[in-house]
């Protein structure tokens, strides 16, 4: 008697939600590691500093979106006057 396991299926959104993050997560890793060895290999300093700061904006998205979204809302209320 042969016995085999099926995988469980996603659920709900959260598990999917977290899969596709971690894909995109380490394709956006993989891609700034290329460029960033670009811009060093041509020493073009301003462009790889530029880089780096929009890479900690887009990560902080991709690997940490709770903390982002209460980090922003709580920017919104303050400069909407409703904290």
């Amino acid at each position: 008697m042969i016995s085999t396991t099926v995988a469980a299926g996603l659920t709900t959104g959260s598990e999917l939600k977290i899969w596709i993050l971690l894909v995109v997560g380490n394709m956006f890793a993989a891609f700034l590691a290329i460029r960033a060895l670009g811009h060093f290999v041509k020493r073009e300093w301003g462009e790889m500093v530029t880089l780096f700061v929009a890479a900690v904006a887009v990560g902080a998205v991709i690997w940490a979106p709770d903390s982002v979204k209460a980090l922003l809302t709580g920017v919104w209320d303050k400069v909407s006057g409703s904290a």
